[in-house]
């Protein structure tokens, strides 16, 4: 059986408990069970929470040998990072949660975006939608709406205005974005060093303030101070490597960057 269209699943409704004259007068036009009405809801929520969390895996990393020597100062290191990304138009993004995140059904997360000559973005992500696992996922940000698949290797599906959802931009947005996530760190303390897909960075703890949390990924609505971990390149423009949220104890959100400023090209599906 062909698979509904996205635009089409809001029109199909599940039916398993209807009289036997009911289901005589719908035989006239034959309606798919296994979607419920719902499920452009759900998906739509899972999508969003797919672009708010904008959390990444570490990828290589290992302790130097003098980890703890010399360390620079924590809150001169955030700032200058927070400068650095700032400027920032593009990053390739690797997403993975630990835990569990009722909010962010999200396992992991892999893709490029840019904010110029305009927005978009594209990847693939691991999700958990209704109880079940989805793989490889695909999704694009192209002119403005956001397209997805449904399973691993399937068409991709117009969802509408992807602002709608969740405005992706947001991430590189300077005053909402990863620079306002650095440059709100509360008594941050640089204790070690750590090599990060090949970039020597300063590990720095502290406290993330729920505004800057919330500015970012609205769905964890923190409504306190989260604890978080930077890792920034200790040397050059001090670019902001990596960086974890956990909003609950055993619970978090691993960022990690790469790539930032290198062209991305995105190419719209055919649908």
């Amino acid at each position: 059986m062909p698979r509904p269209h996205a635009h089409d699943v809001a029109k199909v409704q599940f039916r398993s408990h209807d009289s036997p004259s009911a289901r005589r007068a719908r035989n006239t036009s034959v309606q798919p069970s296994h979607y419920d009405a719902d499920m452009p809801s759900r998906l739509l929520a899972v999508f969003a929470a797919l672009f708010a969390a904008i959390a990444l895996v570490a990828g290589c990393s290992s302790s130097s040998d003098n980890s703890t020597k010399d360390l620079p100062d924590a809150a001169t290191l955030l700032q200058q990072s927070s400068e650095t990304t700032k400027a920032q138009t593009s990053v390739h993004l690797l997403l993975t949660v630990t835990g569990e995140i009722k909010e962010l059904p999200i396992e992991s997360l892999e893709g490029d975006l840019t904010t110029t000559p305009a927005v978009a973005a594209q990847g693939k992500a691991n999700l958990i939608f209704l109880g079940q696992k989805l793989d490889d996922i695909g999704f694009v940000v192209a002119e403005g709406n956001l397209f997805a698949t449904l399973t691993s290797g399937g068409a991709y599906q117009d969802f509408g205005r992807a602002d709608a959802i969740y405005d992706v931009s947001a991430i590189l947005n300077p005053e909402t974005g990863l620079a306002n996530v650095v440059a709100n760190f509360s008594d941050p303390k640089a204790d070690g060093r750590e090599t990060i897909n090949g970039v020597e960075t300063v590990r720095i703890n502290g406290t993330i303030s729920a505004e800057a949390v919330n500015g970012i990924a609205p769905q964890i609505a923190a409504t306190g101070p989260v604890p978080g971990t930077a890792w920034v390149a200790e040397d050059g423009n001090h670019e902001l490597m990596q960086a974890k949220m956990e909003p609950t104890p055993g619970n978090s959100v691993t960022m990690s960057m790469s790539d930032w400023g290198k062209s991305v090209t995105v190419t719209k599906p055919a649908i």
